[in-house]
């Protein structure tokens, strides 16, 4: 057998990618996103509960309809970054990652020598060595993508970009405008100019852009600024919104 990386295999095809947040950690969610033709989601083990053994069914559903699985991990966990990968997710997104010091640190993690220090293995992650190769496909196949989400971020964004082994980085306009004192307003022009650096600094370095939505007018904006990765919702957040709406819609009609 052997390894794919996935996402970047999708980007080949087509300008941009779509996914999601999932934080409700229910593998039957991740099923529904997969048959609804999202491409990639995003399994958050940063703001939920979520833990390894959920988070293997999550990837399996993930894997029965072509959708690449790119958990969350907190903020330098690096012992469990090295798990996410041990059991067998295709690759890592890492928040909070504002310096070169922060990037060699995830890299020894995540990468085998010689770009990391990273550990063997023979569990889920190669297959229990179906993936004859994994030690050499592994660095190349595993998607690698950084957090921008700080001031100290943004000013460093020239220097994080040319880490080795970076495939992408994703803003989170949420905690970087709610940094730079406009919490909720990344339309805010001392915002805005920051997200523009970093999709530039991206671009000049062919390094994938990405960045979080919340609505499909969003998402449609940001793809014709230039990302080419984009969350559209959170799971639980669009059960939170539809819900309300089906129960309001019911209140209003029997009024």
């Amino acid at each position: 057998m052997k390894m794919h990386n996935f996402l970047r295999e999708k980007l080949e095809k087509k300008p941009y990618v779509l996914g999601a947040f999932v934080a409700s950690c229910s593998p039957t969610n991740v099923e529904i996103l997969g048959m609804n033709g999202m491409d990639f989601v995003i399994l958050d083990m940063e703001h939920s509960p979520l833990g390894l053994e959920t988070m293997v069914d999550m990837i399996r559903a993930c894997e029965s309809y072509g959708m690449v699985a790119i958990p969350r991990v907190y903020t330098m966990e690096t012992k469990l970054m090295r798990r996410v990968l041990d059991v067998g997710a295709h690759g890592l997104m890492v928040p909070m990652v504002s310096n070169e010091h922060d990037a060699r640190y995830i890299m020894d993690a995540v990468k085998f020598p010689p770009l990391g220090i990273r550990g063997m293995n023979s569990g889920r992650g190669p297959r229990w060595g179906a993936y004859e190769n994994y030690l050499k496909e592994a660095n190349a196949a595993l998607f690698t993508m950084f957090q921008c989400e700080t001031v100290e971020g943004v000013e460093n964004i020239d220097k994080l970009v040319k880490t080795p082994g970076l495939d992408a980085v994703f803003i989170g306009s949420g905690d970087l405008s709610l940094e730079m004192g406009h919490p909720n307003n990344p339309k805010h022009p001392e915002v805005a100019a920051a997200i523009d650096k970093v999709l530039k600094a991206c671009q000049k370095n062919n390094i994938i852009p990405g960045i979080v939505t919340s609505s499909p007018e969003a998402a449609a904006e940001k793809i014709k600024q230039g990302f080419r990765i984009v969350t559209i919702m959170n799971d639980l957040g669009m059960f939170k919104k539809q819900s309300k709406l089906q129960l309001d819609e019911v209140h209003k009609l029997c009024d």
